[in-house]
């Protein structure tokens, strides 16, 4: 019984991430014949709100791929070991507006999450830089903010907005999304200066949004 309830806890952990394969592969098998036919010509593809070039898109979509089956593969072998299956902590659930606010300088390179989160009903508002993405904050109400890290305006731009973010709302959940470089070794300064969650995971990033309503 108690290998069952692991075995339930682990699936529930990866309810998110497992919504988020089934869109992607649903959203992309389509798209696998156009990549392949038309790879090396210029032809743009519509993901969400952005025009992507066939290469992007299938960069993204490799990404996604190889993010989905290491996930699974961590899954398996925990379960394999007999170690305790807690992947990620359970997504918060006390908010119940869904907006988001995205600050990334490259918008383009995260349009497959975007739309995800648009075809689940959310709203996300893209700014490109920490100054406008203040200003966006503070003329809304957002149930949380993602960040990149680094930007032309500094290479801690993510760690900048926490900071100011914290100024201004102490409880809004924010999150930076970055390379693994930076998720690895500027993860202590960021949580320090307030972030959420710091990860290089798109599954792990969706797992952890407040999408949840108590409702």
């Amino acid at each position: 019984m108690e290998n069952v309830a692991e075995l339930t806890s682990a699936l529930a952990s990866l309810a998110w991430p497992a919504l988020v394969a089934i869109f992607a592969f649903k959203f992309l098998e389509p798209l696998k014949g156009l990549i392949e036919s038309f790879r090396g010509r210029k032809f743009t593809i519509k993901v969400g709100d952005n025009e992507l070039s066939v290469e992007e898109a299938s960069e993204q979509q490799r990404i996604i791929t190889a993010d989905i089956q290491s996930k699974l593969a961590e899954l398996e072998r925990r379960l394999a070991s007999g170690q305790p299956v807690i992947l990620s902590e359970p997504p918060l659930s006390t908010i119940t507006r869904r907006r988001i606010l995205w600050v990334d300088d490259s918008p383009r390179n995260n349009s497959f999450l975007v739309a995800t989160l648009q075809e689940r009903g959310h709203e996300v508002d893209i700014a490109l830089t920490t100054t406008a993405g203040i200003s966006q904050f503070r003329a809304h109400t957002y149930d949380a903010v993602i960040s990149d890290m680094g930007r032309p305006e500094s290479d801690k731009a993510g760690i900048d907005l926490v900071e100011k973010i914290r100024k201004y709302n102490s409880d809004v959940p924010v999150f930076i999304y970055c390379g693994s470089w930076a998720s690895k070794n500027m993860r202590q300064e960021a949580l320090s200066a307030g972030a959420t969650e710091i990860t290089s995971s798109g599954t792990t990033l969706l797992s952890l949004l407040p999408l949840e309503s108590t409702s």
